[in-house]
């Protein structure tokens, strides 16, 4: 089959939390569609809609995150996102307070896990990567861990973008936002996305990191 010919669904990653910090947890998450049409203008969306709320313009899309947005904006995007046809999914790794040390081989490991329930539903994937990373050689380092472990009949492309271009990413800051949310302050957003929650895997990070490594 020639790539023109191969169907692919598209995946944005991002996460929220800190690996390295002696935090308690650590999320990523994923929003995959079949077609970009519907999530491409999302945010725009929201934003608009809620600066004729306030009466006075919203920031340019780009600036949106989760971090920065008020209650109300993320509350919308997501409701619009869960109207989509859209799938989400989500990894907490409980930390423990321990410090996990901020590798490509680690972070690779994640996002391997995270992609784990959605790649026998979506062999052939298009998979933009928020930029964790910036040297040429930690990149190819977290791409090859993961194309190693990708399924054989599958097609896996990664690219690793500044989320401000990608409104798929975009989308995954959100939700991996409000999964954090949820936890570090019992933040009911997260719940708007259950229509369209494939996965909410929630793993201890030594019992997953032992499970990937002895399945090499």
């Amino acid at each position: 089959m020639s790539a023109a010919t191969i169907r692919f669904a598209y995946l944005g990653l991002d996460e929220c939390g800190s690996l390295s910090d002696a935090t308690p947890w650590f999320t990523m998450a994923g929003v995959l569609v079949e077609g970009l049409e519907p999530t491409q203008h999302l945010i725009r969306r929201a934003a608009t809609h809620a600066g004729k709320r306030l009466k006075r313009p919203r920031r340019a899309v780009g600036e949106f995150k989760w971090s920065n947005s008020s209650r109300r904006l993320r509350r919308d995007v997501l409701q619009r996102l869960a109207q989509c046809a859209a799938e989400v999914y989500t990894l907490t790794v409980l930390k423990g307070g321990r410090r996990i040390e901020d590798t490509p081989e680690n972070y690779a490991l994640l996002v391997s896990a995270l992609l784990q329930p959605c790649w026998m539903r979506h062999p052939s994937l298009a998979l933009a990567v928020d930029r964790h990373f910036t040297s040429p050689e930690q990149i190819a380092v977290v791409d090859t861990w993961v194309y190693r472990r990708w399924p054989a009949p599958g097609v896996l492309s990664i690219g690793h973008v500044d989320s401000q271009r990608n409104p798929l990413v975009q989308l995954a800051d959100f939700v991996a936002g409000s999964v954090y949310a949820g936890r570090k302050m019992g933040d009911t957003a997260c719940g708007l996305l259950e229509p369209i929650v494939v996965a909410a895997q929630v793993e201890e990070w030594t019992a997953l990191k032992r499970r990937w490594l002895e399945s090499q």
